[in-house]
């Protein structure tokens, strides 16, 4: 064989072999499953992986804290590839507002509902657990009232669970069997994004953060 052509040989191979592994580099890294599970307990002291948009976010005793009333302090990790999962988290409110968990966020800035993706809280005024999405602005989905009033700092635990274009929250009070449960379909939906802690208008406290892949249904997303 001609040098030459023994050389283009091996180049074109080897060219073909490098661009197989960024494919595979690529796929890796964009992997709807990738970092799941996830947990922070804060136990640690460090939100190093955490990005703040607004609010005053410190971690105090294994606990992340929101000493902010701020409308629409956000906290937000993850990666921007996750789709199909269930986030928990414990909460506790500091006054009057709202406070939650963010699922499939993106383009989070700093401002009021200054974000894509899906939040399921507590809310004082109405007492009760409510879903909305935020596109840049909000818009409510769904509200079912708490079975007792939600008071300051009071632990209650959260669960949103997102499959495809349906979702489900959960919000009951810690060590107890009320659960209130809210059911959305979504049409269209926001197929993937990060996790995030939310607040309005009230500071909050959060812990015990958990993130699991859920599988997709049959003939679904």
């Amino acid at each position: 064989m001609r040098p030459l052509l023994r050389d283009l040989i091996v180049f074109t191979v080897a060219a073909a072999a490098g661009l197989l592994a960024t494919d595979g580099a690529i796929h890796v890294l964009q992997s709807s499953t990738r970092g799941l599970p996830y947990a922070d307990s804060f136990a640690r002291g460090d939100a190093s992986e955490w990005t703040a948009y607004d609010g005053n976010w410190n971690v105090q005793s294994g606990v992340m804290v929101n000493e902010s009333n701020e409308r629409g302090a956000k906290l937000v990790t993850g990666s921007p590839y996750w789709t199909n999962y269930a986030m928990d988290a414990d909460i506790a409110l500091s006054s009057t507002g709202d406070a939650g968990i963010l699922a499939r966020v993106s383009d989070a800035e700093p401002g009021v509902d200054a974000y894509r993706g899906i939040y399921a809280g507590l809310r004082v005024r109405d007492e009760s657990l409510v879903v909305g999405i935020a596109d840049h602005s909000w818009g409510e989905l769904d509200v079912k009232p708490m079975p007792h009033p939600i008071l300051p700092n009071v632990w209650y635990h959260i669960r949103l669970e997102i499959r495809g274009c349906d979702l489900k929250a959960f919000a009951w009070p810690d060590g107890q069997k009320d659960v209130v449960q809210v059911d959305v379909t979504l049409d269209p939906c926001l197929q993937r994004g990060k996790i995030g802690l939310r607040s309005y208008d009230s500071g909050g406290q959060w812990k015990n953060i958990r993130v699991a892949a859920l599988r997709a249904r049959v003939g679904g997303t």
